[in-house]
């Protein structure tokens, strides 16, 4: 931005947050909330059963809930991750490509989880948004570090995996039961994120043209930065006490590493009208 006025991050918000853009997000909770209205003999009807999987229910079961605990839960995840997501692509200039990401969770990732979930065989019904939640926490990833180089151009998209390491070396904490293996493939995602940083870090030595901000720009990515390193808390719980209940990690880190590997390829691929040569230079704009 040009002359001497910092820019607010207030009007930056109002100027790049688009309403439609919000209608179509909350059509998700809508189902969600429209599911759950329905009898619990019709919401069975619509889960996945892995012994007997048919591919309506492979999408269906992703809006269905059966308890309001768990629905809350999960439509609050999609608020924040969404909310969070959503603004900082806003403001970064890449609004497109996080709508073809989020377009792309909704329409293929039921589809996609559902069927990877077959690989574990087991007597089960899998049902809930947390699947696609992990996702749109994976593309917060992508998101924060697009934002980043919105603070400071010199921060680029090869820079992204920095970020999704970094989560992963959270989760393997959180998931796994405390032992050698949680520590050591924690401990190779902080040495991967830290190969990322430091390549960042080299690139921080050139010069380039930083816009003129106002206060609360980082204050912004600072909260983003928490709820992404703060969800695999919420998607990766200890087991369930209720009994016959058990939360499907699996189905989660698949959610979350796809929600973030899908647009990362496709922004380094050159898509969305980029020219592959420039790939790495930074987030598609609007």
């Amino acid at each position: 931005m040009s002359g001497t006025e910092p820019q607010s991050l207030r009007a930056a918000v109002r100027g790049a947050v688009r309403l439609r853009d919000c209608l179509a997000l909350a059509v998700v909770p809508a189902v969600a909330l429209a599911v759950f209205a329905l009898p619990p003999g019709a919401r069975e009807s619509l889960a996945f059963a892995y012994r007997d999987p048919t591919l309506a229910t492979a999408y269906t079961a992703h809006f269905v809930h059966f308890e309001v605990d768990h629905l809350a839960a999960n439509l609050l995840g999609y608020a924040l991750l969404v909310g969070f997501g959503y603004v900082l692509a806003a403001l970064a200039g890449c609004r497109r490509l996080f709508g073809a990401a989020a377009a792309t969770y909704v329409v293929a990732f039921p589809f996609a989880l559902s069927g990877l979930n077959l690989a574990v065989p087991r007597d089960a019904i899998g049902y809930g948004l947390s699947g696609v939640n992990m996702a749109f926490a994976g593309l917060l990833g992508l998101v924060l570090v697009a934002y980043a180089g919105r603070l400071d151009p010199r921060i680029r998209a090869r820079h992204a995996p920095a970020a999704f390491f970094a989560a992963v070396a959270v989760v393997s904490l959180v998931a796994l039961p405390v032992g050698r293996l949680a520590f050591a493939l924690a401990g190779a995602s902080v040495l991967l994120a830290a190969a990322y940083a430091a390549a960042a870090r080299t690139a921080w030595r050139s010069s380039a043209p930083r816009p003129d901000l106002g206060r609360g720009w980082v204050d912004a990515g600072v909260l983003g930065a928490v709820a992404f390193l703060g969800y695999p808390f919420v998607g990766f719980p200890a087991p369930s006490p209720v009994a016959g209940v058990v939360v499907n990690r699996y189905v989660h880190l698949l959610g979350f590493c796809l929600g973030f590997l899908v647009p990362y390829v496709a922004v380094l691929a050159g898509a969305f009208d980029a020219p592959p040569a420039d790939a790495d230079r930074g987030f598609l704009t609007d």
